[in-house]
């Protein structure tokens, strides 16, 4: 943001008042670093622009009610302090409105703040509230639930489970997880209607990704756009032992939509018929009862980027 700007937006605030914003902390997030929040805001924060509270989450779901609560006392940017699940949580209380979401990642993997270049420095990340540059994105509904990134059932809802029993988080955590579920998963049956047309398959796991990665670079569904008003459904088929090395490689070098044991639909609406197991909503297991209706709500919550024309 230039510098004339920067002295109209103070200019403004002071006639017509700071902007409200609500920090929404997940104190047991990641690998501690939302610990610095409150020294790092006071330092960092445009305080002539901006007045601002700092509210901690204290279990599941208080998010939700925090960020729809701040919405209804004036705030205008509420800030999610944490991983993907924490966001998701915040952006629930936001969904339509008018009220912008930042984001400032410190969880474990940091799927959907990676999509968007947002850094992992808070204090940069700070930054990009001060900068104020917003773009509307889509999020997806998922029965009477919602989410802004990856969504999936099989081994990755699995390893979500998992990785929610350790008291310790972290991507060396997680890497535990995963290499104690692999041994003894197999691959099961799924029904899915997809925009109206069934279909019946067997899988290692289904994605419905709003965004490109899981986290840490993780990239499930490389071609997914936030802004597209689609979502790209990534069926993983079973796969020989051999093929997992290159499997591993194509999902962290973005060609996993190459390979010959994935299939790739973009939609607006998926049906899962009845599925027997978890999922997971960007990386946080739940169940279902019954049915599972999975469709794309375009242009439904404005969230602050990095202005990539600096």
């Amino acid at each position: 943001m230039n510098r004339t700007l920067i002295l109209l937006l103070v200019f403004c605030g002071s006639l017509f008042g700071k902007t409200k914003v609500t920090f929404i902390v997940n104190p047991i997030s990641g690998v501690g670093k939302q610990k610095k929040i409150e020294r790092i805001v006071k330092k960092n924060l445009n305080r002539k622009v901006f007045d601002y509270e700092i509210l901690y989450t204290a279990y599941p779901k208080h998010a939700t009610e925090l960020s729809a609560g701040a919405i209804k006392r004036g705030s205008e940017i509420i800030v999610a302090v944490g991983g993907d699940g924490s966001v998701n949580e915040v952006a629930q209380g936001m969904i339509g409105s008018s009220a912008a979401l930042a984001i400032v990642p410190t969880g474990s993997g940091n799927g959907f703040a990676r999509h968007l270049d947002i850094p992992t420095d808070i204090g940069k990340a700070i930054q990009i509230i001060n900068d104020q540059h917003d773009q509307w994105i889509d999020t997806v509904r998922i029965n009477e639930e919602a989410y802004l990134g990856v969504a999936g059932i099989g081994f990755d809802a699995d390893v979500s489970a998992t990785f929610a029993s350790f008291n310790i988080r972290g991507p060396a955590s997680y890497l535990l997880a995963v290499l104690s579920e692999l041994p003894q998963y197999k691959p099961q049956y799924y029904d899915l209607i997809i925009d109206g047309k069934p279909l019946h398959k067997k899988a290692f796991l289904i994605c419905f990704a709003n965004t490109k990665q899981y986290g840490n670079n993780a990239f499930i569904a490389p071609n997914a756009k936030i802004d597209d008003g689609f979502l790209d459904v990534i069926i993983w088929k079973e796969f020989p032992p051999h093929a997992a090395p290159k499997l591993v490689h194509d999902l962290f070098t973005k060609h996993l939509e190459d390979s010959k044991y994935t299939e790739t639909f973009r939609c607006q609406e998926v049906i899962l018929k009845k599925p027997l197991k978890t999922l997971h909503i960007d990386g946080e297991p739940l169940d279902f009862d019954g049915d599972v209706y999975i469709r794309v709500l375009p242009s439904s919550l404005k969230i602050l980027t990095p202005n990539s024309d600096e």
